[in-house]
């Protein structure tokens, strides 16, 4: 990746703008994160379209844009829609169907542990159906199962010792896994895909591997998809987060620059403001190599979480504050 200057840009956002994702269509989604994910007070979060050229937001999951089909023979096991009141989106994933039809995956904190499932037209969504997690696990990245109509979700950590979790977070050690969810068989685990605070997750272009971010691991994982064996990995000096794809079949990883436990606390809990800065990276899914894109230090930008290709453009997601970073090649 040769590098390229960037002209920086801060967009108002949501609350902790953490997750974007490219429709093949070009739609792009953003999902605002609720105040305190996993307690079950943290509040709402939402989901908005993105217009890319002008940065406007246009929030999507409310009663009058959301149309309801639930699709009992995939999503029996549903018990139905999720009131838009107390949704909390957080990770996003896309797929096309066979017949074109374009979906929306969204790992849902609030009012149940989830993956709802949305088809798309534009910006406006059909739910079609849900997956409920399993009990004791917390979701944060998805991305469709190329060979099903399910998805692979990673389970970050034990949301209901969630200080002990993030202790151990910090300390490198396993706290989740990768979880795969298929209409036949319900939920099972990936094997051999325990890990520390598993994050952000994609499926390599021949369907062959599960690329992860391990957050707390400091490192890139790809695992091989049918036995779970572990291929390659590479370290980050960041503690990595979302991936996304490049038009160029690169994946584009941001994340935090977090010493300790006690800082993530004065961060999320404190008020302790997040470094000023931002890392994208892009990993080399041929060689698995990282280098870096575009880095920087901007006033009111902190705690990366995505980074987000858009034509000549990325977008750049947080979990803290309410900026998105629209970066434009000079």
């Amino acid at each position: 990746v040769e590098q390229v200057t960037w002209t920086e840009t801060l967009l108002d956002g949501p609350t902790k703008p953490e997750d974007l994702v490219l429709l093949e269509s070009g739609t792009v989604f953003l999902s605002g994160m609720s105040e305190n994910p996993g307690d079950d007070d943290g509040g709402a979060g939402s989901l908005h379209a993105v217009d890319t050229d002008s940065g406007e937001l246009t929030n999507v999951w409310t009663p009058e844009n959301i149309t309801e089909a639930h699709d009992t023979e995939t999503f029996g096991s549903c018990d139905g829609p999720l009131d838009a009141s107390v949704a909390a989106p957080h990770g996003l994933g896309t797929e096309v169907a066979d017949d074109g039809t374009e979906f929306l995956y969204v790992v849902n904190h609030g009012g149940r542990e989830s993956i709802e499932v949305f088809s798309v037209d534009g910006e406006a969504l059909t739910w079609v159906g849900c997956a409920v997690l399993p009990e004791a696990s917390m979701g944060n990245g998805v991305v469709a199962d190329p060979d099903s109509d399910g998805f692979y979700v990673t389970n970050f950590l034990d949301p209901t010792d969630m200080e002990a979790s993030f202790e151990k977070a910090f300390a490198g050690e396993n706290t989740g896994e990768i979880l795969h969810w298929t209409p036949a068989d319900g939920w099972s685990v990936v094997e051999g895909s325990e890990m520390s605070t598993p994050n952000g997750i994609a499926v390599s272009e021949d369907g062959g591997s599960i690329y992860v971010a391990s957050w707390g691991g400091r490192e890139l994982v790809e695992l091989d998809r049918s036995s779970g064996e572990i291929l390659n990995t590479v370290g980050l000096d960041i503690m990595p987060d979302n991936l996304r794809y490049t038009e160029e079949g690169k994946l584009l990883v941001t994340g935090q620059v977090i010493d300790s436990f006690e800082t993530f606390l004065g961060y999320e809990f404190g008020d302790l403001e997040p470094e000023q800065r931002y890392d994208v990276f892009a990993l080399d899914p041929e060689t698995f190599t990282v280098e870096t894109v575009a880095a920087g230090n901007v006033e009111g930008f902190g705690n990366p979480t995505t980074a987000l290709e858009v034509g000549d453009r990325i977008f750049v997601g947080s979990v803290a504050g309410d900026k998105i970073l629209q970066l434009d090649r000079e």
